[in-house]
């Protein structure tokens, strides 16, 4: 008798052991792996899904490095803003100490501090971070400023600040050095005249008195020209003003008191025995203040102007004297790039921050530019650079006054009260310091995001480690009962049946 075998399904039992088998290589493949799938064809249905999260979890974080590296380029910007600002600081502090100082040490060492300063300034405004300029906006490349020496002495055939401070001076001051202002008297009138229609040298903007017998005329004319007239002899300490804008924008004004001394101070003229000899004596005492006033507070504001035309900022070009011959000037022109040196190569723009700009959200960015030629870096440079051309001997009878008169224009740009002005490098700070708090916020609200992204994508892909392994324990023993029956069922026979 024979014991038939099919009685008992022996392929399907092979089949149901392979697909155990089959599970329990990928689940010993999860175990040691931790996933679920090795390729995105095991996945399933969950593979659209997963696609989609890892792109996102990218993009991302793609906006967390962004955040990261402006971060670190901040923190040097940072450091660099706060030495500029000692900077400033300090040639705030040394322009307004006193003009001799202990024996005279301030006139024989401003120079020499201003040189020093000017060449930090320019070596904290080329600053690079990884080759990366940070002060010349979204040009990087290059170093956004020239050296001091080539900035102030020239290189290749083109002029420097020295040199266009020197035509400046030469426009300014005229070929009589009465600052481009022609004076003559007829009988008892003193007539003060610009030297033509020029933007050189003193202008007039007015005169008084406080003499009824001086008559202060009003400014008229082209060129423009004020008439002053002695009617009858002023009492002594009775003043005459005349107050005249420099090439800077600043004023002057000069006072007159009349007296009966012969030897009349600086400020005075003398009271003669006729008017027409009174107005030859105011003329000679204002012919000798202006001849003074040329050499030291017009030469101060001579400098400046050159330094307002030489170091331009946003919209701006680089201008010089249409010369020569310079003394009789009538006109600024703008300067090429093959005449003169361009002191800021970087960007300039309207909005600097925005030069530079980094995503750090599907819908957020950040600007981060800064730019060398923004107002408080332009001040500071044109103040430091005005001291640095000029030349105070001990033995120089105007260093003092023209000393006196450039250091207050110093401190006058440099004053504390400018620093919430647009462009200040207190304002850039606090802007970069908004810049930092904003990526601050979306730092957290990103990595919020990555966590529960993560999340997800864990348990799509992630393999649960202790039911895994509950799992291939429950299998092993399945496995070896499909073995041990499947064993008994091969030695099947009717021998074995009956025994």
């Amino acid at each position: 008798m024979i014991v038939n075998k099919t009685m008992f399904s022996t392929s399907s039992a092979y089949y149901n052991i392979e697909r155990m088998r089959q599970t329990f290589d990928d689940l010993q493949t999860q175990l040691a792996t931790g996933k679920k799938a090795q390729t995105l064809s095991d996945m399933g249905g969950t593979r659209s899904t997963n696609i989609d999260l890892r792109h996102q979890l990218s993009r991302v974080n793609s906006f967390q490095d962004n955040i990261v590296m402006v971060g670190t380029r901040l923190d040097v910007v940072d450091v660099v803003l706060q030495r500029l600002d000692t900077v400033e600081s300090e040639v705030r502090s040394f322009a307004a100490s006193d003009a001799a100082g202990e024996n005279q040490i301030n006139l024989t060492t401003a120079q020499s501090f201003a040189r020093s300063h000017m060449d930090e300034l320019v070596n904290l405004m080329n600053t690079n971070v990884a080759g990366r300029h940070m002060f010349g906006g979204n040009n990087t490349e290059q170093p956004p400023v020239k050296s001091m020496d080539i900035l102030l002495n020239g290189e290749g055939g083109r002029d420097g600040f020295r040199t266009v401070v020197s035509e400046r001076k030469a426009a300014d001051a005229g070929a009589a050095g009465l600052g481009r202002l022609a004076l003559s008297q007829n009988t008892n009138v003193v007539n003060i005249a610009e030297d033509g229609i020029h933007p050189f040298g003193f202008k007039l903007s007015g005169a008084s008195t406080d003499s009824l017998g001086v008559n202060a005329g009003t400014v008229a004319g082209a060129p423009p020209a004020l008439d002053i007239t002695f009617n009858s002899p002023p009492n002594v300490g009775e003043k005459i003003f005349v107050t005249l804008t420099l090439p800077d924008g600043s004023s002057e004004t000069l006072a007159f008191a009349a007296t009966l001394s012969a030897t009349p101070t600086a400020d005075e003229y003398q009271v003669g025995a006729t008017n027409d000899i009174t107005a030859a004596n105011f003329e000679a005492a204002l012919q000798n203040k202006l001849l003074e006033e040329t050499t030291t507070t017009l030469n101060a504001a001579s400098v400046f102007a050159a330094a307002d035309n030489f170091f331009n900022g946003n919209g701006e070009t680089i201008q010089r004297v249409d010369g020569p011959p310079f003394d009789s000037a009538t006109a600024l022109i703008a300067a090429t790039s093959a005449d003169t040196i361009t002191w800021y190569e970087g960007s300039s723009s309207a909005d600097p921050r925005k030069s530079v700009v980094a995503r750090i959200a599907d819908k957020a960015s950040v600007g981060y530019g800064v730019e060398g030629n923004e107002k408080g870096f332009l001040e500071l440079m044109r103040s430091v650079a005005s001291v640095a051309v000029e030349t105070f001997s001990l033995g120089d009878s105007t260093a003092g006054a023209r000393y006196d008169a450039l250091t207050d224009r110093q401190t006058d740009r440099l004053a504390e009260n400018n620093n919430n002005r647009p462009g200040s490098i207190e304002v850039i700070a606090m802007e970069l310091g908004v810049v930092r708090n904003t990526m601050g916020s979306y730092n957290d609200l990103n990595n919020g995001y990555i966590n529960q992204v993560e999340t997800v994508i864990s348990g799509l892909e992630d393999a649960p480690i202790e039911e895994v392994a509950m799992r291939i324990q429950s299998l092993q023993v399945r496995l070896q009962a499909s073995y041990q029956t499947m064993s008994i069922v091969s030695q099947l026979s009717m021998v074995n049946f009956i025994r």
